[in-house]
């Protein structure tokens, strides 16, 4: 279970001020009065294992952030998701992050992984840009409570193949099995409008799936020492949660 933590009275005024360039004043004092977008017990996560000066990146922030924002870049790859605007001050790919190496002491990603043509790439790049003893905070969907009740976890050795063949966003396979057991049982509806361009070109699908074990199998894999796994979050009941350290060195 994860520990309930106050948000910093920092964090409400910087994501007041935040959201008020995006949402307005009285949209955004209601937003972050909002409990589900404080989400106190992630943020307790996060402190448990940083510093106070800790400063860290978030890939793909989207419309809200968990992360201490004084101390946090966010970060995204578009303006906006499904209309909604996006809370990031940097856009870039998540696969190439415009830092030199070793520059954060924490790199926090919310619903990202899955998206990526290829996992294993985006994985080397967050890594590439944590302090030996950085940690990664990984938020991802969980099969069992969303729309990919359906599908099989992604092995590792479909991950592995993938990176070397160096799979990129206008691959078909992953859009085809996305059609069959998501979009043709009708799970996931607010996806029917886009066109498969524009769901490849846009990284709108899960081309992936993945469960605590099959991330922790990943993570180890690429040498990262996993320290935390959460089944549930408390606060965002679809997701599953790991933390992990780039090893010493």
């Amino acid at each position: 279970m994860l520990i309930n933590s106050p948000m910093h009275p920092q964090d409400w005024l910087a994501l007041y001020r935040f959201q008020r360039k995006k949402f307005g004043p009285i949209r955004s004092l209601l937003r972050t009065l909002r409990k589900d977008l404080r989400r106190t017990e992630s943020r307790g996560l996060l402190s448990r294992h940083l510093s106070a000066n800790a400063r860290g990146i978030e890939i793909g922030c989207g419309e809200t952030t968990i992360a201490p924002i004084k101390r946090t870049i966010l970060s995204d790859a578009y303006q906006a998701h499904a209309g909604a605007a996006s809370l990031a001050h940097e856009f870039f790919p998540a696969e190439a992050i415009p830092h030199p190496d070793a520059s954060f002491d924490f790199l926090l990603s919310e619903h990202v992984l899955e998206h990526l043509p290829d996992p294993i790439r985006g994985l080397k790049e967050w890594i590439r840009v944590l302090k030996p003893g950085g940690k990664l905070f990984l938020f991802l969907p969980h099969p069992e409570r969303t729309f990919d009740r359906n599908r099989a976890v992604t092995p590792l050795e479909h991950l592995i193949a993938d990176h070397e063949a160096g799979v990129k966003s206008d691959e078909s396979a992953h859009w085809e099995e996305w059609l069959e057991k998501v979009i043709a049982p009708n799970l996931a509806p607010h996806y029917r409008g886009y066109t498969k361009e524009e769901s490849l070109s846009q990284n709108l699908i899960h081309r992936h799936v993945f469960t605590p074990a099959s991330t922790s199998l990943l993570l180890e894999h690429l040498g990262l020492r996993v320290l935390e796994k959460h089944d549930q979050v408390q606060d965002r009941n679809d997701s599953f949660v790991l933390v992990a350290e780039r090893v010493q060195k």
